[in-house]
């Protein structure tokens, strides 16, 4: 599975929906399981749910390194225009939390992999195309797998919704004593 479908869906039925230029198309459809395929429905619902879980987290993921990385911009804008202290220094603060955070997320030092490992994006893209591959619900090694990475991830995202918070106002009340616009983190952008 690449970064930009879904998981394949369980047997099951189903309705599509299409919204292009006001109007508004539904058809419900019907998925089966490949005969020659061993699994049960239940085994490929349980798949889906793993799979569904793996994606979803590394979508959020995904959001959170496009909202620290224009946040970083923003700051270092700010830091670069302006030649006071009393927003430089906490701008390069701020831009160095958030980095420390994007290199967990996600690899940005990518010249060699055996130097610089996978980071968490990565490993969870694999968890979802090992779960995906398969015609079974996953193993209980993969299901530990997904969970420790999930955690990890969890605790990620969870220091960069403290840094959105506190330290951002807390740099937007400095650039507001300064007289100069505040930084804003932008929502994911949904397709």
């Amino acid at each position: 599975t690449d970064a930009l479908t879904a998981p394949r869906v369980p047997p099951g039925r189903y309705q599509i929906r299409l919204t292009a230029g006001g109007r508004t198309l539904m058809q419900p459809f019907t998925v089966v399981r490949d005969p020659r395929v061993p699994a049960t429905d239940d085994d490929l619902r349980e798949q889906y749910t793993w799979a569904r879980r793996a994606h979803d987290l590394l979508n959020r993921v995904h959001d959170a390194v496009v909202m620290l990385r224009d946040l970083r911009a923003q700051a270092e804008a700010w830091a670069a225009r302006l030649d006071a202290s009393s927003i430089k220094d906490p701008a390069g603060a701020l831009a160095w939390t958030l980095s420390a955070i994007e290199d967990e997320l996600i690899q940005v030092r990518s010249e060699d992999p055996r130097m610089f490992p996978a980071k968490l994006n990565t490993r969870l893209a694999t968890v979802v195309t090992l779960i995906e591959y398969s015609d079974a619900p996953p193993t209980q090694a993969l299901r530990e797998l997904h969970e420790n990475l999930a955690l990890r991830t969890e605790m990620e995202l969870a220091k960069l919704d403290r840094c959105v918070a506190t330290d951002v106002p807390a740099f937007n009340a400095l650039c507001r004593d300064a007289g100069v616009a505040a930084i804003v983190p932008k929502p994911p952008r949904r397709v």
